[in-house]
């Protein structure tokens, strides 16, 4: 897959990553990449996409060898050394380089008491959080492996989400065990190649597409309106400044009665949460057509070895749901499980393409973990163990609810933004989920309106939205341009930018950029060319708001220009 073309232009870039020679393979982006990539550059300092998983470790560690481990994983998976491109053709792509060396640091926390050391780990969160990866330099994972004591240890793992999902950093962290004993010195079975993640790439390449995004399009056909469980008016303008996270663990007896009831119906956890939340977001906004996200594990039936490949295979996909409240709610969560196996074969698709540049179908995403966050790992071959102790991650949806199955239950997790909710607000959302979980397992095939009738009042404070607003950003009416516009200097040279970047021809002031086939990735571009040309921060988001030539060039020109303040200062607006 390699290209010279490709090699040429990255070849201006001084790295001596970027070294012809050490370009192993080159090769598109999967969807969620795509999306994932849009995101990171649009927001680079926000620290979005990038997990953080930590696990405290009992037992004695050869530190030299745990890096040698990690060294082994890296060369092992061409996706850990992979980078990401997006300025030098019209498509993204990624380069996995043959040789990279593993970002790997060690601290020593052994002075610090219990209390310490949990503050400790959250501002190592937040540290990490404040370094940003630059996409272009793999590795795009590091490392920090900490010593809290005698032969006691943690060890965190920062990696970009565009690289690894949470089905793989937990198949990641099992190989690494297994290449420490071989480090370490100890007796170790030799691993089986990997699969290497350009071969889903490839997979990829096979699937009819358009034939695929028929089917979302007609899953869709007939709503218009956006799904806002949030206030439209706080989601509108989100930004993740001041992220927070509520946890709240499944009461025992209901863990119990779900079991028993998912064996007894054969529904799974995932389609007893995708009822509850439809349920919850009707009861708050009234809607009896409602959307929201989720995620799938993405890993196809029909590639070999998908299931353990390393990798980013899920995908954030739309769940459309009606509220049919003659039907008895057993059956109507019956139908939500069949519906949902119905997206199997279309679940590659991007979020994107299905809702259409500058739109969001919905505020919430429904995150349902295929693994087991708290599982125990040990080996007789080997004196530690390791235990998940916590994960830091940040989306850029306003509110994202996690399921976390473990070993003792289930937990329930919120993330969301202060400026959006409270974090009282958040924890009622989750207990209200909790509950509206409960009573569908101990009721007695109610019909839905039966089962809505005895729900309670919508929990204040979540800003009810009106479930007929509609987001269409980028499609603002524009006044039209005055008679005799004249371009200014800033408008020629965008105007410049945009036909570069689009291949189009000469461009007036009324030219919208998403009209001439400009789509999320090709806007991160025109924003990178107009801050280099003009030397001003502007945010992809401008682009979306002022999708017209002429209002994007005096947008422009207002950020270049000073302000004067009534005290007299000089201001430069940011």
């Amino acid at each position: 897959m390699q290209s010279c073309a490709i090699s040429e232009a990255i070849m201006q870039n001084p790295s001596p990553r970027l070294d012809r020679n050490n370009i192993a393979d080159i090769y598109p982006l999967a969807p969620m990449q795509e999306g994932l990539l849009f995101h990171s550059i649009s927001a680079p300092d926000d620290g979005l996409y990038m997990p953080q998983t930590a696990l405290r470790i009992t037992g004695e560690v050869n530190s030299t060898a745990l890096r040698a481990a990690w060294q082994d994983a890296l060369d092992r998976h061409p996706i850990l050394r992979s980078g990401f491109f997006w300025e030098q053709r019209d498509e993204p792509f990624q380069i996995a380089f043959r040789q990279i060396p593993v970002a790997f640091t060690t601290l020593d926390w052994t002075q610090a008491d219990p209390a310490a050391e949990k503050q400790r780990l959250s501002d190592l969160f937040s540290a990490n959080r404040a370094q940003p990866f630059d996409l272009r330099r793999p590795p795009l994972i590091r490392i920090q492996w900490i010593k809290t004591g005698e032969n006691r240890s943690i060890m965190v793992v920062c990696y970009h989400h565009i690289i690894l999902d949470g089905w793989s950093i937990r198949q990641l962290l099992d190989e690494v065990l297994q290449l420490y004993r071989r480090s370490a010195g100890f007796v170790a079975v030799s691993l089986a190649p990997a699969r290497p993640y350009g071969d889903y790439i490839g997979w990829l390449k096979t699937r009819d597409r358009s034939g695929s995004l028929r089917f979302w399009h007609e899953r869709l056909a007939g709503f218009e309106s956006a799904t806002r469980l949030l206030a439209a008016q706080s989601t509108a303008s989100f930004a993740p400044t001041s992220f927070e996270r509520q946890r709240l663990e499944l009461p025992v007896s209901v863990h119990q009665a779900m079991l028993a009831y998912s064996a007894r119906s054969g529904l799974t956890l995932n389609t007893l949460l995708q009822g509850a939340l439809a349920l919850l977001i009707a009861s708050q906004t009234g809607s009896q057509d409602l959307v929201f996200g989720t995620t799938t594990a993405g890993r196809p039936a029909t590639l070999d070895g998908a299931t353990t490949m390393i990798g980013l295979f899920i995908n954030t996909l739309p769940v459309r749901i009606r509220i049919e409240k003659a039907q008895p709610l057993s059956a109507w969560l019956a139908a939500l499980q069949i519906a949902h196996a119905q997206t199997s074969e279309h679940d590659y698709v991007p979020l994107a393409g299905i809702q259409g540049s500058g739109t969001s179908l919905f505020d919430t995403l429904l995150v349902v973990e295929n693994f087991a966050t708290s599982q125990k790992t040990g080996n007789a071959a080997l004196p530690l163990k390791t235990d998940g102790i916590d994960f830091d991650e940040r989306t850029h949806f306003p509110l994202t609810l996690w399921a976390m199955p473990h070993s003792a239950g289930l937990t329930f997790m919120a993330g969301f933004s202060r400026d959006i909710l409270s974090p009282e607000t958040a924890f009622a959302l989750l207990e209200r989920l909790v509950s509206i979980l409960s009573a569908m397992l101990s009721a007695s095939e109610p019909t839905l309106a039966a089962f809505i009738e005895e729900m309670p009042a919508p929990i204040e404070g979540a800003g009810l939205a009106d479930p007929g607003s509609t987001v269409s950003i980028g499609a603002r009416p524009l006044d039209p341009l005055p008679s005799g516009h004249q371009p200014s200097a800033t408008e020629a040279a965008l105007a410049k930018i945009w036909a570069e970047v689009l291949k189009c021809g000469p461009l007036d002031g009324h030219a919208n950029f998403f009209e001439l086939g400009g789509h999320s990735l090709l806007a991160a571009r025109v924003v990178s060319r107009i801050r280099a040309e003009f030397g001003v921060p502007v945010p992809v988001r401008a682009l979306f708001e002022q999708p017209v030539l002429a209002a994007l060039a005096h947008h422009v020109e207002r950020l270049c220009a000073p302000h004067v303040t009534p005290e007299g200062h000089i201001e430069i607006e940011i």
